[in-house]
């Protein structure tokens, strides 16, 4: 190897040093990259099977370049797993939660909705979930003006006026139905639903390519309903796949009290893709479920869709996301 080939060796390791230190900034390789052919080592290989890479001192590895180059399976494939490995065959889901759970009467399902949702393109599927009515009444009365399909529907908490577009600034109500996404996957365990902007779901609504500067977007609720949301307890603990959980303070509180009210709606609620113990910890409420075989199945498929992770393995745990490709909800509609 000659001097100036030590030399660019040295500097491309710099660099990677630096990013793996300023990894706040992480890249997302984009699914329709070019892929670049890479000689990829022994030692390589044998240190992302053990997922000790940077441990090992192996920065190509720690970074993982499979997911800029060929070694990648196709997201859109539903064998492809969250780690880009192809499996042999898509995932087939969990058994439907109970709704005996050991109290003195079983759970009962008040309200039925089913959410139609595409993955990238081409591939669409049917989230059936049911709500504990009976259990949780304030929690779900919320959640179905978020995910209801009329036209006027939605979580509303400025004045109505403003609806009108007659009074200098506009708003509409912010609803699941109205550019609802999954925004985010932890991978195999849970995933969280929401409209990312408010603005954006407008001006798609209006056939706008900007809301404008009159847009005022729904700010957190609050005030009695949310009070009642509060007082009321998780109807069950976070113990299987297929449950619908939404923050203690209730939608719009998914994120916190931190960003601004365009976004405060982008974490509505989640779904269980496991048992995840830590939703329970962190004082969410599981409020509903999902209902049927085929919809355990598609929940399944999205729970496994590979992320938008960055640098991966420099970050432990550095495995959640958005999904790679996008995942969008087409309606939303009450059934019986």
């Amino acid at each position: 190897m000659t001097s100036n080939e030590d030399n660019d060796s040295n500097e491309r390791r710099d660099f990677l040093k630096v990013a793996i230190l300023t990894s706040a900034a992480l890249v997302q390789f984009s699914p329709n990259a070019n892929a670049v052919e890479r000689a990829v080592g022994s030692a390589e290989l044998s240190c992302r099977e053990a997922g000790n890479c940077l441990e090992k001192g192996d920065l190509d590895g720690a970074v993982g370049w499979k997911w800029g180059g060929k070694d990648r399976c196709d997201p859109t494939d539903p064998r492809c797993g969250s780690d880009g490995i192809l499996k042999d065959a898509p995932p087939s889901g969990d058994p439907v939660p109970t709704l005996d759970i050991g109290n003195d009467e079983p759970l009962k399902i008040t309200n039925v909705v089913e959410i139609d949702i595409s993955i990238g393109r081409t591939e669409r599927g049917l989230l059936r979930i049911g709500l504990y009515g009976e259990s949780s009444p304030s929690s779900v009365t919320q959640m179905m003006e978020f995910l209801d399909n009329k036209e006027s529907s939605g979580i509303l908490t400025s004045s109505k006026l403003m609806l009108d577009e007659g009074y200098g600034v506009i708003t509409t109500p912010v609803s699941l139905n109205k550019s609802g996404q999954l925004n985010f996957i932890s991978p195999l365990s849970r995933l969280d639903f929401g409209v990312s902007s408010q603005a954006y779901a407008f001006a798609k609504a209006k056939n706008l390519s900007t809301a404008g500067n009159n847009f005022v977007p729904q700010t957190r609720p609050s005030g009695p309903i949310t009070d009642n949301i509060t007082e009321e307890k998780s109807t069950r603990a976070h113990d299987v796949a297929g449950l619908v959980s939404i923050s203690k303070r209730g939608i719009g509180y998914g994120g916190g009290d931190l960003g601004n009210d365009d976004e405060a709606f982008a974490s509505a609620f989640e779904i269980t893709a496991a048992s995840v113990p830590a939703m329970d910890k962190e004082g969410r409420k599981c409020i509903g479920q999902i209902m049927d075989k085929s919809s355990m199945e598609f929940l399944a498929r999205l729970a496994s869709l590979p992320t938008r992770k960055g640098f991966k393995g420099v970050i432990p745990g550095q495995n959640s996301g958005p999904p790679l490709v996008k995942v969008a909800v087409l309606s939303t509609a009450t059934a019986q």
